[in-house]
């Protein structure tokens, strides 16, 4: 699946055992994927509302994982990172999305 990334311009950054982190090539933008069942990547806040995404997530994820990420509370005394999670039903889907991400950072 990393070929995907690849293929649109982000390149691994860092990988650990909950997550993968990719950063575009042009604009530095940083996404992740988590080693969860399915396909699925998280946006920077920032980026998810600048880029008028929002609204088409699952809704905000939280993990120690995204580390470049802001931090907020999530129901627990102490704040961790979070995101916008966008979940996709193949690599096919998981493609096209980041095709469009690639074309909207070249933009920026």
């Amino acid at each position: 699946m990393i070929e995907i990334f690849a293929k649109y311009n982000f390149k691994l950054t860092k990988e650990t055992t909950k997550a993968i982190e990719f950063e575009h090539i042009i604009s530095k933008d940083v996404i992740y994927t988590q080693n969860t069942k399915g396909i699925n990547i998280a946006l920077h806040p920032d980026t998810a509302e600048s880029l008028c995404l929002t609204e088409k997530s699952d809704g905000p994820v939280h993990s120690t994982a995204l580390r470049i990420f802001p931090k907020r509370k999530n129901g627990g005394k102490t704040a961790i990172h979070f995101g916008y999670s966008f979940k996709f039903q193949s690599e096919e889907e998981l493609g096209d999305f980041l095709s469009r991400l690639d074309d909207l950072f070249r933009c920026r």
